[in-house]
């Protein structure tokens, strides 16, 4: 389990199993300011305004299935100019948790089992925990949902963009050759051998 000042406890709703494995549940909530912050530090955003969540959870092959919804309201950097780029989330998910015995086979010592998708589920299912923490779902399932190339509206899609200090010519690929300075050296070491 990760230490109180992880930042994978940025968001915590643990919910104890035996909650899980009854009848459905449904789970609504809000990240408070300071949750906010903490998920803007995880996920290295300028900002997070609001994330909210609905889950619901079922019991399922021996385990415990969570539906949810997550809706969210950040800032993310662009990829090009490191301008602010609103970022609107609402995303679906669905995942899976199955208690060990479920997911590995009584197998020999350190012989191999593949863990494979659910026909089902659509994914690999994840190890059960007690207590199942929710909020870290929604934290994941938050940061899976980011532009992973976010862009400033009105940047050209085809212009190819170059970092330089101010006056400074751009890097060419004549210009940067890492191995010149080694042909260079053993041209003079040839010649000394030569001349030696």
């Amino acid at each position: 389990m990760p230490a109180p000042d992880s930042p994978d406890t940025a968001l915590s709703r643990p919910v104890a199993l035996a909650d899980l494995t009854g009848a459905s549940q449904r789970y609504e909530g809000s990240a408070t300011a300071e949750e906010c912050a903490a998920l803007a530090a995880r996920f290295d955003l300028p900002e997070v305004g609001a994330l909210s969540w609905r889950v619901t959870s079922a019991p399922w092959r021996g385990g415990v299935r969570l539906s949810g919804r997550i809706e969210a309201r950040a800032v993310q950097e662009c990829g090009v100019t490191l301008d602010p780029v609103p970022a609107v989330i609402d995303e679906s998910f669905e995942r899976g948790f199955l208690p060990d015995a479920e997911l590995f086979a009584e197998d020999s010592p350190g012989a191999e089992h593949e863990i494979v998708a659910d026909p089902t589920l659509g994914e690999i299912p994840e190890p059960l925990t007690d207590p199942l923490d929710i909020g870290a779902v929604v934290a994941e399932e938050f940061g899976m949902a980011l532009d992973p190339y976010p862009r400033r509206e009105g940047l050209d899609e085809n212009a190819v963009y170059t970092a330089q200090p101010a006056g400074a010519e751009p890097l060419t690929d004549d210009a940067v050759k890492p191995f010149a300075g080694l042909a260079d050296l053993a041209k003079r070491m040839g010649g000394e051998k030569d001349g030696g």
